[in-house]
């Protein structure tokens, strides 16, 4: 039986660790010591001679190598190391009762700093978190502050997601050699629920019971997938109740092939409902949990994840008599303001997943929470819900603080070893990554902290339980009226060359006194006059375009609220947020408004 090795041993004075050539796999590790202030975990490669080099894992990323798990930090518990109980002459794929390692990521995996995955045969517990069998070591090479991903798990987990993957700071040494800063954290996995046993995975009682992925990117790939509907998103089957090998030729057992069919269905009904002229919110809401949605939704918000509409987005489904889940999170490297870019999340007072800015901005991409945000009572029911989630969003700026008390020597050594990161270009700059790199790791903390802080901001004032919700609606050249979108929602179209002809605004969806008014600038008319509470701003039925609108609030609304909005323009694109009856688009130069956005904010 194996158990876990704490090594006591003193932390090192320097932030530079000489570690001796490893050579074949009998070779024992010499007891391991701390390298910074962190834990520090050793995997020492333990298998076949052709096996048993990182130089072999970088070209075999799926192939598991058999290895020793070692872990230090610094308390005088007797060591113990994770090892094999056998050396096997002709190793299997998952071992024969050893810790593996093996690659982990996609395009992450391309990069220098690599990812990686340790798999037990059995549950363990690693530096306090709850056991599991699976656990990632992730290399946050697309993240300088080393700390997106924590951060954002961390939050996940305040808000109560369920089965939010438990993760630690930690420096990472395999095959003798020294990789820098990792964050280790359990794998996204299911499990068989007991009620006596602590759990951080997906656990399912359902032998129908599936876990799956939406992933756009990767996932046309994998043995178990499909196609949705409506939306054609890739839905990925990741694990289920009594578990399979997600490998080429594989047949499930006729439980899991039951539960993976149940859900398809139920993703294809939901798609048919979401995306229809007039969604029914009754069948809607019966079909998934509203609130894990709602809280999914938040968490993606907060941090802009650009992801959320192309991969990593996990939902799971205990039986056919059970509601689709959203959630466990997963996967937030490059949010938080990572990408300078607006359709990539970096302007921090932007509505982002409500639209699905990527696809906003042509991208295309999965956009259930858009559908979900043209229903009011979800609307509603999320500025509910915010109003409980957003004392723990205000405190993320602070709790940076705390992070970084933490990686401080982890992170000048990380930049040790890595010294091509700080000052260099980013390797997503490619795809609108803030570039370069700034020259020190706490410039690049203090540069998510500010994001972080003007987000929060922005969402504090953006929603809460007494915020009305406003409803719009755009007609269309060739098209006529849209569905009806709500606050913060874009109404109208993007890429497609058509005018907007008018725009009603039907409900506040508020107890407070007062209303939205607006007036637009129309083709061959000018400014048409404010109009009055829900009628037709614009014209209808005479093929004009609209150029420019302003829009106001009046009684308690204007005292409480700013009213902003802004204007897709003919050959300029986007244009900037105006408020309270300032203009929004162009006059005297011909342009069609093309789309709109409405929002309140919070004096």
């Amino acid at each position: 039986m194996r158990k876990l090795r704490i090594a006591s041993l003193s932390l090192f004075a320097s932030l530079a660790l000489v570690t001796p050539a490893v050579a074949a796999s009998a070779v024992v590790p010499t007891p391991p010591q701390t390298i910074t202030d962190l834990p520090t975990v050793y995997v020492t490669l333990t298998d076949l001679p052709a096996k048993d080099s990182l130089s072999y894992i970088h070209a075999n990323k799926d192939v598991p190598v058999a290895s020793q798990v070692d872990i230090a930090d610094g308390t005088a518990t007797p060591p113990q190391p994770l090892k094999c109980t056998t050396l096997p002459t002709d190793l299997a794929p998952d071992g024969v009762g050893c810790p593996t390692i093996k690659g982990h990521g996609n395009f992450t995996w391309t990069l220098d700093k690599k990812s990686y995955q340790l798999k037990f045969d059995k549950k363990v517990a690693l530096l306090g978190m709850l056991p599991g069998k699976t656990w990632i070591l992730i290399a946050n090479r697309t993240d300088a502050s080393l700390m997106r991903n924590k951060t954002t798990m961390d939050l996940a987990a305040q808000f109560g997601m369920y089965a939010t993957p438990e993760s630690r700071f930690i420096d990472l040494v395999v095959d003798g050699k020294d990789l820098g800063s990792y964050l280790l954290t359990d794998k996204i996995t299911v499990t068989k629920y007991d009620p006596l046993k602590p759990d951080s995975h997906v656990a399912l009682t359902s032998p129908q019971g599936v876990l799956l992925e939406m992933d756009n990117h990767y996932g046309g790939s994998e043995p178990f997938h499909f196609n949705a509907a409506k939306s054609k998103s890739i839905f990925v089957l990741k694990d289920s109740y009594v578990g399979f090998k997600n490998d080429p030729g594989v047949v499930l057992d006729a439980d899991t092939q039951a539960g993976w069919a149940d859900v398809q269905s139920t993703i294809n009904t939901l798609e048919g409902l979401l995306y229809s002229s007039n969604p029914d919110w009754t069948k809607i809401s019966a079909l998934i949990d509203v609130d894990s949605f709602i809280k999914y939704y938040f968490i993606s918000e907060f941090v802009e994840n650009p992801d959320v509409s192309s991969s990593s987005v996990y939902f799971y489904k205990d039986g056919p008599t059970d509601k689709l889940h959203a959630g466990p999170v997963w996967d937030y490297d490059i949010s938080l303001g990572n990408y300078a870019s607006t359709n990539r999340g970096g302007n921090p007072t932007e509505d982002y997943v409500k639209n699905e800015l990527m696809t906003i901005t042509g991208n295309g991409g999965f956009d259930w929470w858009t559908q979900l945000f043209r229903n009011q009572s979800f609307a509603a029911q999320a500025n509910t819900t915010y109003e409980t989630l957003k004392p723990l969003v205000n405190a993320v700026p602070s709790k940076t603080d705390g992070y970084k008390t933490l990686l401080t020597q982890s992170a000048a050594h990380n930049y040790v070893v890595w010294p091509n990161i700080l000052g260099k270009t980013s390797v997503i700059a490619f795809n609108g990554g803030h570039t370069p790199i700034l020259s020190t790791w706490s410039g690049e903390v203090s540069l998510l902290k500010t994001w972080a802080t003007q987000r929060a901001s922005y969402l504090a004032h953006a929603y809460g339980s007494n915020v009305p919700v406003l409803r719009y609606a755009a007609q269309v050249q060739t098209i006529g009226w849209q569905p009806t979108v709500s606050t913060g929602q874009m109404a109208g179209t993007v890429g497609k060359s058509l005018r907007a002809e008018a725009l009603k605004i039907t409900d506040t969806n508020t107890t407070t006194t007062g209303s939205v008014v607006g007036n637009a600038h129309v083709q061959n008319l000018g400014w048409m006059g404010y109009q009055a509470p829900g009628a037709i701003i614009g014209t209808v039925g005479r093929s004009l375009r609209m150029e420019a609108i302003q829009l106001k609030l009046t009684g308690n609304l204007a005292t409480a609220y700013n009213i902003q909005y802004r204007v897709q323009v003919q050959n300029k694109g986007w244009m900037s947020w105006v408020s309270n009856g300032a203009t929004a688009g162009t006059t005297g130069l011909s342009l069609r408004i093309e789309a709109l956005q409405i929002r309140l904010v919070k004096k």
